[in-house]
């Protein structure tokens, strides 16, 4: 019973893996579940085995260049030992990764109008707020901020970052990553002000 689960771990592994591949090269709509297969090694029943279709395929592999994305720009801003400098280190290094082709093409580009606004949104949200709240507090240190004042400050800038994003890859002549970064600093510095 163990080797069928470290199995079927290792073939839905496989899929994924595929389906990454083949998004960020093709897109989704011109990656077929039977090319998806092939590419994985595996039949399409067995495909349909660990995905009702290429939809849910699809979001498990935005949420995954989610967590990876996010870990990331982690490992960037945790260098920092100033709590501020690691805020701005973390957001450039987003806006920095969000232009890496596949991560461009699968999560900017497609997933959006694939997985529609709520869904995407709601990955990239859940995310994200896990890492922004607790940055913002650490920034205030003990001083007690209520969680709708958090949670409304991390989607601010998330909104900020997002978008920005968004921007940077239709390469919008009037947004400039050291401008955004100002920006950041300054929606941060009146965040410490308040507290």
């Amino acid at each position: 019973m163990k080797r069928s689960a470290a199995d079927a771990a290792i073939t839905r592994g496989n899929i994924v893996r595929a389906a990454r591949v083949l998004f960020a090269e093709k897109g989704y709509a011109h990656s077929t579940t039977n090319e998806i297969a092939r590419y994985a090694s595996v039949t399409e029943g067995a495909f349909f085995h660990h995905f009702k279709g290429k939809q849910e395929l699809f979001a498990e592999v935005v949420q995954q260049l989610q967590i990876e994305f996010d870990s990331e720009v982690f490992k960037t801003a945790i260098v920092e030992t100033d709590g501020m400098q690691r805020f701005l280190a973390g957001a450039r290094a987003s806006l920095r990764l969000s232009q890496q082709p596949e991560y461009l093409r699968i999560v900017l580009i497609d997933a959006p109008g694939i997985l529609g606004h709520l869904q995407w949104k709601e990955i990239d949200t859940g995310i994200a707020i896990q890492s922004i709240e607790p940055a913002l507090q650490l920034l205030v240190g003990n001083t007690p901020v209520s969680q709708s004042r958090l949670r409304a400050t991390a989607l601010t800038l998330l909104g900020l970052l997002n978008e920005s994003c968004f921007a940077l890859a239709r390469k919008d002549p009037f947004v400039v990553e050291d401008d955004i970064i100002d920006t950041v600093k300054a929606i941060l510095e009146q965040w410490i002000a308040l507290h």
